[in-house]
């Protein structure tokens, strides 16, 4: 999984997640993370708007000023700060998306109806340029949405170029090289600010299964143990929904090191591991508890359920051709998951299980 993550980021310009979990993981942590920034920026634009409301009324020529008016205070604030509440709401997020990729066509539709007006329409047609950079690199959009709004942007202003406006052929064709212009620069610093996202979710993502993970075999740790249990503690005694517990402890394997040495110990734990993984269903989890004891929690699972599992696990050790020390056994404790449970009780009680599995001979199953 590590190497995995590292790969989705290595030296590559352009990064794309090889399974779908990591995918939609990247989907919910970019969601979340823009959500603040749409918030704060939909805020600030409404405000910028009624800011140049304000300056219309100073230095806007008399013809288009009522114009200026309704698009700078009636229509675009009010447009930019439902946005803003909306971003409370997370079952509008599709919603608020589309409103943030509409609100900047709005406003170039509003320059340009009010810019026709104009003798010569220049100074104010250069807000376009604005607002495709404010599409790109500051209104929160990914970069396909943004594409596509700023898309409609260019065509909408080229549209108006060829059928409302006279403007001369030097000013035609500067004011379609600088909406290229924009449009690329704005384009290549949201591709850069995905990738740049991307890397740091991986990044993040890899730190966080280094804190989780053992770092020999792989599998979680004692500390994300503590987690997982406590969140499924919380979800069966809310749902009524039991969860099993099973401690392995390989036997004799102090012999293995005594007599192979630790890298071969260490070698044999990565087996085991390996086999443990082989056995898990889809949503159990597998645990390395310290040294060569394993834990295994089985979700939604009832207790014949669970006692096959073990058995078939105790067996699957045992029938195991390890490769550098051979035949080898393992020795198991199981528990159920009891109401008003806490987590020092379960693994005590697959603890107790455990120490009368090994008592008893070893290379067997004991459910408490």
């Amino acid at each position: 999984m590590k190497d995995k993550l590292l790969n989705d980021i290595a030296l590559s310009p352009v990064i794309d997640f090889n399974d779908t979990q990591t995918q939609k993981s990247y989907e919910r942590w970019i969601r979340k993370s823009k959500l603040i920034h749409v918030r704060a920026i939909s805020a600030l634009t409404a405000i910028l708007y009624i800011v140049a409301t304000i300056t219309d009324h100073l230095i806007a020529p008399p013809e288009i000023l009522s114009q200026l008016t309704l698009f700078h205070l009636y229509i675009l604030p009010p447009f930019l700060f439902s946005i803003f509440l909306l971003t409370f709401k997370k079952q509008f997020i599709s919603l608020t998306q589309l409103l943030l990729m509409t609100a900047p066509v709005v406003a170039t539709v509003g320059n340009l109806l009010v810019t026709t007006h104009l003798e010569h329409p220049a100074m104010r047609l250069t807000e376009i340029y604005l607002i495709i950079f404010w599409v790109f690199t500051v209104s929160g959009l990914r970069l396909w949405p943004a594409t596509i709004s700023a898309s409609l942007i260019v065509a909408t202003t080229c549209s108006m170029f060829v059928l409302y406006f006279n403007l001369p052929l030097e000013d035609f064709v500067m004011h379609c090289f600088w909406l290229l212009s924009s449009f690329s620069f704005g384009f290549l610093a949201a591709f850069l600010l995905e990738h740049s996202y991307k890397t740091i979710f991986v990044h993040q993502e890899y730190l966080k299964l280094l804190a989780d993970t053992d770092k020999l075999t792989g599998l979680f740790n004692r500390s994300k143990l503590d987690i997982l249990l406590k969140k499924e503690l919380k979800r069966s005694q809310r749902y009524e929904s039991p969860f099993g517990l099973i401690l392995i402890d390989f036997d004799y394997f102090k012999d293995i090191n005594d007599t192979y040495g630790h890298q071969v110990g260490d070698e044999v734990l990565i087996e085991i591991a390996e086999l443990l993984r082989e056995h898990l269903r889809v949503n159990d989890i597998a645990v390395r508890w310290g040294g060569e004891e394993f834990i295994i929690v089985y979700l939604d699972i009832k207790k014949e359920e669970l006692l096959k599992l073990a058995h078939e696990l105790c067996k699957k050790i045992e029938d195991h051709q390890f490769k550098k020390v051979g035949k080898q056994t393992a020795s198991i404790g199981v528990t159920l998951f009891h109401k008003n449970d806490t987590i020092n009780k379960i693994i005590k009680r697959a603890d107790q299980a455990l120490y009368e599995a090994k008592s008893s001979g070893r290379n067997r199953v004991v459910f408490h």
